[in-house]
């Protein structure tokens, strides 16, 4: 019996994962440190500066409205965290800023690496959920590469595994400026890894689905799965590469998106990432934009929710089956001792 080989697209999207984790704890850590300052979220007005931090060393003071950083407007959060993403280490960074109604521009550098500013407990955290997500990849590629790897539920059960070890809700400073200097056949796939739990209920329901062999018919597949990996996954695209190529394409008013009590909810739930990487579209208005985010939230509960019934389902179905051989091994016992004990059998062995 010859030995199936592993298919050459698993080890592409193997490589892509490991590069990935690699890629985000690198920056986790080594990135550019936090600029030392606490926002009125969701404004831009800076509600207080830690002393000796690079934005009190800029000149920023509490009370202070942070309006463009960079090249980048800034008219919320997201804004900010948009920027970050392309801030580099020793590399001057234009604030404008607005105080007391008169703009001023402040240099702002950030020379040291991030891990530089945690303190015990932020150490902590960030080894303990880099340990995590190393195992969550290990398991990933143990399940993709060993031999029950070959069946689909598998592969896809890898696949979530491997989404959720490089999931960036927030992501790091600096993140984006450098995928930038990284050739953008790595970059990309990269970038579009990075976010691909954005996708994670697609992954998650036809994990479900495989696992228990629920059936639906191929057209209802396809509009299950594939209409909605299409329409969040062209914006995903889209995005990413706007993101490291174009960032000003990203730009959004995003008061009037924050407005909306999902896009909150989203934000609690899911960090920026969604903001982000779901923003770039040829017919973008700010009404189209947070529709997008509230069919994404939309989605995203009723297929894992979707997920969840179908796992109940299918153990309570494979209960009742277990219960039913096990009342036909009862039935068929029964039936066998009372033949055992009649007289007629009795009279026939004594024969």
């Amino acid at each position: 019996m010859s030995k199936r080989r592993t298919a050459w697209w698993v080890y592409l999207v193997g490589a892509v994962f490991v590069l990935t984790f690699v890629f985000d704890a690198r920056q986790e850590v080594w990135g550019p440190a936090n600029g030392g300052w606490t926002p009125a979220w969701p404004s831009m007005e800076v509600a207080r500066v830690m002393p000796g931090g690079p934005m009190d060393k800029a000149g920023v003071r509490p009370g202070d409205v942070l309006e463009i950083a960079g090249q980048q407007p800034l008219t919320a959060m997201p804004d900010w965290l948009e920027a970050r993403v392309h801030f580099e280490r020793e590399r001057p960074i234009d604030l404008k800023i607005r105080r007391n109604e008169q703009p001023l521009h402040l240099p702002l550098v950030i020379t040291d690496p991030a891990f530089r500013a945690w303190d015990s407990a932020q150490f902590a955290g960030v080894v303990a959920l880099l340990l995590v997500r190393l195992i969550m990849l290990s398991l990933a590629i143990f399940l993709a590469f060993s031999r029950s790897g070959q069946h689909p539920t598998a592969r896809i059960a890898a696949l979530m595994l491997a989404v959720g070890a490089v999931a960036e809700g927030y992501p790091s400073a600096g993140w984006a400026a450098e995928l930038g200097h990284l050739p953008p056949f790595v970059a990309i796939p990269v970038c579009l890894a990075s976010v691909s739990c954005l996708l994670a209920p697609i992954v998650w329901l036809a994990f479900c689905g495989r696992f228990t062999r629920f059936q639906l018919s191929q057209w209802w597949r396809r509009i299950v799965l594939l209409v909605p990996a299409v329409l969040f996954g062209l914006p995903m695209v889209a995005s990413s590469i706007a993101m490291i190529y174009t960032p000003s394409l990203t730009a959004r008013a995003w008061p009037n998106v924050l407005s909306a009590a999902p896009v909150r909810l989203i934000l609690d739930a899911a960090g920026v990432a969604p903001l982000l990487f779901l923003s770039v579209s040829p017919f973008y208005r700010p009404i189209a934009g947070t529709w997008l985010l509230q069919m994404w939230l939309a989605m995203t509960t009723l297929y894992f929710a979707a997920g969840v019934v179908i796992l109940l389902a299918s153990y309570r179905r494979a209960e009742s089956i277990e219960e039913r051989r096990q009342n036909r091994c009862a039935v068929c016992c029964s039936r066998a001792a009372r033949i055992h004990h009649s007289p007629k059998h009795l009279r026939a062995k004594l024969d």
